[in-house]
C-alpha cells in the first residue's frame, strides 16, 4: 500500500459511504483512480467490507458483557470458537493471554437473557469463567490510525 491507498482507507473509515468523486476531489485524482484503487484493496483483502454502527439499546440488546473463559479440554481454541459461534448473542471471540483463554463480547436483551447465554457458554466451555457487565459505554469501534497516516506524532 502506498500513501494514496492509506489516505483512501482513512477517508472510508470516517464514512464508508463517501462517494468516490468526493474522495477524488479531496485527493486531487480522478474518480476512476479511486474506483480502481478501492477495487484493488478489496481484491487484496485489505478492505473486507463495510459496517454500520448500531444503537444496541434501540435494537433490543441493551446489556453488554465481557466474558472471560478458561478452557482446558482436548480440542484447540479454534474448535471451541467454532462451537461458541453458534450462540448468536456472542458478538466477538478473542484468544487472549493471561489468566483466561478466550474473551467474549456478549449482547443480551436483559440480565435474565444474559444468564441464559452464560449457561449456553458453560455447556460448551465448562471451565472457570468471569463475567463483567458494562455499565456505560463512552466510546467503541474506534479505528486507530493506519500506518503512514498518523497525525498525532505517536506513529
Amino acid at each position: 500500500m502506498d500513501p494514496l491507498d492509506r489516505t483512501i482507507i482513512s477517508i472510508l473509515l470516517e464514512n464508508a459511504r463517501t462517494p468516490y468523486r468526493q474522495i477524488a476531489a479531496r485527493l486531487g485524482v480522478s474518480a476512476t483512480t479511486i474506483h480502481h484503487r478501492i477495487q484493488r484493496l478489496k481484491d487484496r483483502g485489505i478492505i473486507r467490507g463495510t459496517r454500520i454502527t448500531l444503537d444496541w439499546e434501540a435494537v433490543g440488546l441493551p446489556v453488554t458483557a465481557l466474558v472471560s473463559v478458561e478452557y482446558a479440554g482436548p480440542d484447540g481454541l479454534g474448535d471451541v470458537a467454532t462451537e461458541l459461534a453458534r450462540i448468536p448473542y456472542i458478538q466477538n471471540c478473542y484468544a487472549v493471554t493471561g489468566e483466561f483463554d478466550l474473551l467474549l463480547t456478549v449482547r443480551a436483551r436483559s440480565s435474565d437473557h444474559l444468564g441464559e447465554v452464560l449457561e449456553d457458554i458453560r455447556r460448551i466451555v465448562p471451565g472457570r469463567s468471569r463475567t463483567v457487565v458494562v455499565l456505560a459505554t463512552y466510546f467503541e469501534g474506534r479505528i486507530p490510525p493506519i500506518a503512514g497516516t498518523e497525525t498525532d506524532g505517536r506513529g
